[in-house]
């Protein structure tokens, strides 16, 4: 029977409200056309839980198809699954009692951070991808895989959810499923029954607006969306964002391919797929798309690439690495290309000590002493690690022209442990 009870002096009228004499609705957490979702107390096992409740506009074939998708969600038991505790009614409100994800949903994740990283968005499309498979091997299909529908908790792990609203909105009436009419496959566009691969298609999608930042065609309305679905070409990640390799583009693609056999059988083969692409793709991946008009003096613009121009400074950042690294363990042969001579003030030793090796090689050169520069680890030197701690001959004093002068470094895993000479 319903309930009576109500929170007094409450703005909202539903506020306090206890659904079958069990639990007590604390705050809503969201709403849309399907029903609103609502914080609420088991007070008979004292914890804290989710609670979707459907709209009074639902009818009662859509009622009975939303308890029974349930009982059959229930049954599905992961980590990356948001488990379902019980159903019932109070009244003429259908209800299902889920476990409450703190955390926030991959919509507000995208439209807070922009793209992801291809290697990032892979992850999180791998946790979703083994809550479908776990679903599917259960019987269940969950029709309604959207960034909507995955919370990501403070532990990071993505977990899916809404399965209920998803299957019981299939029906005669499609037009029930124009909130999530962006993420649907083109065969339940046709109106031809949902399977695993339609599934999968819903997860390419996913993974295309993780790695793009936004949905394929994000600018069209849902009638030019479905119509351009149907026409049988995959969106392009490669179009979306500068910098996508190929490979990932191509996996992305075909789990969005028109045909559903064209696609990946599971969930998890797509996953794994695009784990291994964004793997090998890891240094593009870093890179946001990011490009910022300039304008001339004259009425030309000039757009400017700025990934490509990240990609040359870490391009160059990697080799000035290379350059240093060449240096460890080994005599620091560094004679700079127009570096002062011995005149202009090198028959002065300066002053190294706790410099790089190669920086201090360079200073040393450029005062007139033979290159290389010999160098040792001294074991009782402290300080950062391969820096100079001392050095021969001392600061300050008079540089012989062709002399030999040597380091002593900090001690470090890569500085060796033996006289470099």
């Amino acid at each position: 029977m319903p309930s009576e009870e109500r929170a007094e002096g409450g703005e909202d009228a539903t506020e306090g409200r206890v659904l079958a004499g069990r639990y007590r609705l604390n705050k809503r957490i969201d709403e849309g056309g399907a029903g609103e979702v609502w914080q609420a107390r088991d007070e008979r096992l004292d914890r804290d839980v989710a609670i979707k409740i459907l709209g009074p506009s639902a009818d009662e074939a859509f009622r009975e198809r939303f308890a029974d998708e349930a009982r059959r969600a229930a049954s599905v038991i992961h980590p990356n699954v948001v488990t379902v505790f019980d159903e019932g009614r109070d009244g003429a409100d259908a209800f299902m009692v889920m476990e409450l994800v703190r955390g926030r949903t991959l919509r507000d994740v995208v439209a807070d951070r922009g793209p992801l990283r291809p290697h990032e968005a892979a992850r999180l499309v791998a946790q979703i991808a083994a809550a479908l498979d776990a679903a599917h091997e259960a019987g269940v299909i969950h029709c309604d895989v959207k960034p909507a529908n995955v919370i990501v908790d403070q532990q990071g792990t993505a977990k899916l959810t809404d399965f209920g609203i998803a299957r019981a909105a299939r029906g005669p009436r499609e037009h029930e499923l124009i909130g999530t009419a962006r993420y649907i496959a083109p065969e339940r566009i046709e109106g031809r029954a949902p399977t695993e691969r339609s599934d999968v298609y819903s997860l390419g999608l996913v993974a295309y607006e993780l790695i793009a930042g936004r949905p394929p065609n994000a600018e069209m309305e849902t009638e030019d969306l479905l119509r351009v679905r149907l026409d049988g070409r995959a969106p392009s990640l490669r179009s979306a964002r500068v910098g996508i390799s190929e490979e990932i583009d191509r996996v992305v693609a075909k789990a969005l391919a028109r045909d559903p056999q064209g696609r990946y059988a599971s969930a998890g083969a797509f996953a794994r797929e695009l784990l291994a692409a964004s793997q090998r793709d890891d240094a593009t991946g870093v890179l946001p798309p990011v490009t910022r008009p300039l304008r001339a003096r004259g009425r030309r613009e000039f757009h400017v690439d700025t990934t490509i121009a990240l990609l040359a400074i870490v391009l160059v950042l990697v080799a000035t690495l290379a350059i240093f690294a060449s240096f460890q363990g080994r005599a620091v042969d560094a004679r700079p290309t127009g570096a002062p001579s011995a005149s202009a003030g090198a028959h002065v030793t300066p002053n190294v000590v706790g410099r790089s090796v190669d920086e201090a090689a360079r200073l040393l050169i450029a005062a007139g002493y033979r290159s290389p520069v010999p160098w040792q680890v001294d074991p009782a030197a402290q300080g950062q690690a391969c820096t100079v701690a001392r050095q021969e001959p001392q600061p300050g004093t008079a540089a012989q022209q062709g002399a030999t002068a040597r380091l002593f470094l900090v001690g470090g895993k890569d500085c060796g442990g033996k006289s470099q000479d």
